[in-house]
């Protein structure tokens, strides 16, 4: 079974039937190819994805050169960007705007840049919650 990235983790939320198909995919693991349609869908740099995945910049350059799949945790990790990315560009309207607001320091988080946060779960699941405050409307 063949997935694209990008329209698999297309939707406004998780449902527990999606939640299984994602484990399905991570558990087969994700290609470099999943990896590099996601990266040519996001104006970040191999050090910034590399943070992200925490992943060294010489590994995800020899993954790009081999071919490589990518561990379950990867794989996960991928998937929820995925969806984070989704869902970003779906609250702001415009991907540019998204990609913007990630870099941009948010005194939500302490004074740090959204995108900083991504290399964590938990970072992650603070930036997904504060995209569906924004989304609905409710500022702290």
């Amino acid at each position: 079974m063949s997935y694209n990235i990008i329209r698999e983790t297309e939707i406004p939320y998780v449902s527990e039937d999606k939640t299984r198909e994602f484990m399905k995919m991570a558990r087969k693991g994700l290609s470099i190819n999943d990896f590099q349609l996601l990266a040519e869908s996001a104006p970040l740099s191999l050090s910034e994805w590399s943070h992200m995945l925490n992943i060294s910049e010489r590994s995800l350059q020899r993954y790009q050169k081999s071919g490589h799949t990518f561990s379950l945790p990867e794989s996960e990790k991928l998937l929820r960007l995925a969806h984070l990315f989704n869902k970003g560009k779906s609250v702001f309207g415009e991907p540019q705007k998204f990609f913007a607001w990630l870099k941009h320091p948010n005194a939500i988080f302490s004074g740090d840049t959204p995108q900083s946060l991504l290399n964590s779960s938990f970072g992650l699941e603070l930036v997904l919650d504060e995209l569906t405050r924004i989304e609905h409307g409710v500022f702290v």
